[in-house]
């Protein structure tokens, strides 16, 4: 799930990593992210180390919410205000994320279809 969110938004900050409950598990000592996936040949789980380098924003939410759609200019402008609205609920930074009233204030929860 961590790799998911990174693949998203980045990696996550080194501040936040410091501060995390399960820091151990899922990062080494340098913030480096330990992926741990099962190798497809030997069916064995297997540790990878992946630096700052490699972990960036590889998909793209909007492309992700509208697939192959040519959708409308109304229907366009409706998944882009929800694009937006996710990527403020899944800040990673807890101190940058949307407050429950700021998210209620959205323009894809206020304006109408």
């Amino acid at each position: 799930m961590l790799k998911q969110f990174m693949d998203l938004k980045g990696k996550f900050p080194n501040k936040l990593i410091r501060k995390a409950a399960f820091k151990d598990q899922h990062f080494d000592a340098n913030f480096n992210f330990l992926l741990k996936e099962v190798d497809k040949v030997t069916e064995k789980e297997k540790t990878l180390t992946l630096g700052t380098g490699t972990i960036n924003p590889s998909r793209d939410l909007l492309k992700e919410l509208i697939g192959n759609q040519d959708l409308p200019a109304e229907q366009l402008k409706k998944v882009t205000q929800l694009k937006d609205l996710l990527d403020r609920i899944f800040s990673l930074d807890p101190s940058k994320r949307i407050s429950t009233s700021q998210a209620l204030a959205h323009p894809f929860i206020t304006d109408r279809v």
